[in-house]
């Protein structure tokens, strides 16, 4: 395949030409529909045409819905009619809906049944239901002379992020970004033409990611029907899936499935895992049920995806599992650890986790300060602290803005959730921090147990105690399930809102 980067050729040209080598294989599943790399490319085409004859090239187009296979036509279509995609979490509120299209100002959103409700309406803004609208442009007449017109320097997408203040931002990644993604996938990840990949992320964040690699290897995507755990390993059953990814909330969802063992899973032959910390307890039950077929990936959305991996071989170190461990940068990604004085830092040391790669967002929409503040000199900086070792591993110890200062020791919540997810019978765990008159701050935690578990809040303390020493979290409050957002990764604004009432109610 030639190189992405200096053929000049932007993905969803190379994947045109992938359909043609792979013309009669299946391209993508969805329940009982199937559609052949040459029907997908026809649908492609015929959609991508419809949007060229309406929109100037440049124009956005929100896509807001649930997994489902319009979503993956839309994303290649828009792509090749060389308008700008705008990905939105189908269960995103409508405040948050509101706010993405004021700031990016699209021209049309793609929207299904399950997010009608929520999906903002404006006099000049194209409203298309996909359970609806879809049949006509698919039946609409090729238009080659409008196609595959964008360069590799030419925006793609708009993929929002939270931002600290609450306006969302909007970080712009040109064909050329996209890429580099893709590149990076092929090379150093084990891709296989004969793979069956099965998605139950969303397609609108890292899952849509990994369709376009398989695709240009020959492999089969699996679209949920439902997006749930049961489907999930039911797919996996059904359609002999070799490889999926997920968060590490579904993952440890998956471990602990009283039904596990019933499903015929044997077809697996790679775990990805990333986005957040990996319960050390969920990590042990995974390696142990499906053997050292796991594959952890970081990366952020303004180095969306990847930035640093670890493979299943080097899972391992010492006999232990790498928990924390984000493995080794990409082979074309620059990883360099500084101090606040943008100096580095020496091996052992905690340090902000900076990025120089081709895949580093152009920048943020509209947002030239904020740009400014998170690419210095080229480098991307993350926001994410971590440690490298004398080997290249780097392990996290959590968002730099997360770090607590307590005593006048600097305590790493990352850490401590490692810890505290060790223990028997703790599922997930999370550490905030508390203003605290005599310590400046303390650690809290909040922490999940398996269900019928009796362990009580001073069992756990007394577990980790020896291991934590002052980083001990003052308190550990045990509760039912931790709060997730949209993309399923725990949600600590929630808990410090919680913890917040608690105080003013005190």
């Amino acid at each position: 395949m030639p190189d992405v980067l200096s053929s000049g050729s932007v993905p969803s040209r190379l994947m045109a030409q992938a359909t043609r080598r792979f013309a009669d294989r299946i391209a993508l599943r969805y329940g009982a529909k199937s559609w052949t790399f040459a029907a997908f490319d026809r649908a492609v085409a015929a959609i991508a045409s419809a949007l060229a004859a309406r929109f100037e090239p440049g124009s956005r187009v929100a896509l807001f819905m649930t997994n489902r296979p319009e979503y993956l036509f839309l994303q290649c279509a828009i792509e090749r009619a060389g308008l700008v995609r705008v990905p939105i979490n189908g269960r995103a509120t409508k405040h948050d809906v509101e706010l993405i299209l004021e700031d990016c100002r699209p021209s049309a959103i793609f929207f299904d049944a399950l997010a009608k409700e929520r999906a903002a309406v404006g006099p000049s803004l194209w409203h298309v239901a996909v359970d609806d609208g879809l049949p006509d442009m698919l039946a609409a007449p090729i238009a080659d002379h409008l196609l595959d017109k964008a360069s590799l320097d030419d925006l793609c997408s708009i993929n929002y992020t939270s931002g600290s203040s609450g306006r969302p931002k909007g970080v712009m990644l040109t064909h050329r970004n996209w890429a580099a993604v893709y590149r990076n996938i092929l090379i150093d990840r084990d891709v296989r033409g004969d793979d069956v990949i099965a998605h139950i992320g969303p397609l609108t964040h890292a899952s849509g990611a990994y369709f376009a690699p398989w695709f240009l290897r020959g492999a089969c995507n699996v679209v949920l029907e439902h997006g749930t755990i049961d489907g999930l390993l039911e797919a996996i059953d059904r359609f002999h899936v070799t490889v999926f990814t997920c968060v590490p909330t579904i993952l440890t969802r998956i471990v602990n499935h009283p039904r596990l063992a019933s499903f015929n899973l044997a077809s697996l032959r790679m775990i990805g895992y990333g986005a957040e910390p990996i319960p050390r307890n969920t990590l042990d039950k995974a390696l142990d049920h499906f053997g050292p077929i796991l594959v952890q990936n970081y990366g952020l959305t303004e180095a969306m995806m990847t930035c640093a991996t670890l493979s299943a071989d080097d899972h391992m170190g010492a006999g232990e599992p790498r928990v924390g461990c984000i493995g080794r940068p990409y082979t074309f990604v620059e990883i360099v650890l500084r101090d606040e004085a943008g100096q580095s830092v020496k091996a052992g040391e905690v340090g902000e986790i900076t990025v120089r790669a081709d895949h580093v967002m152009r920048g943020y929409w509209e947002m030239p300060e904020e740009t400014a503040q998170i690419l210095r000199d080229g480098w991307l900086w993350s926001g994410d602290l971590a440690r490298m070792d004398a080997e290249g591993f780097i392990t996290l110890t959590g968002r730099s803005k997360d770090m607590l200062i307590s005593g006048g020791f600097n305590i790493y919540p990352q850490e401590i959730e490692a810890a505290l997810t060790s223990c028997e019978d703790v599922i997930e765990a999370a550490v905030i921090g508390e203003p605290d008159p005599n310590w400046g701050e303390i650690a809290i935690a909040f922490v999940a147990l398996a269900p019928g578990s009796a362990r009580s809040a001073h069992d756990i303390t007394a577990s980790v105690k020896d291991r934590l020493g002052i980083r001990t979290p003052k308190r550990i409050e045990i509760i039912a399930t931790l709060p997730k957002n949209a993309n399923g990764k725990v949600d600590k604004k929630q808990l410090k809102a919680r913890m917040e009432a608690a105080r003013s109610e005190a």
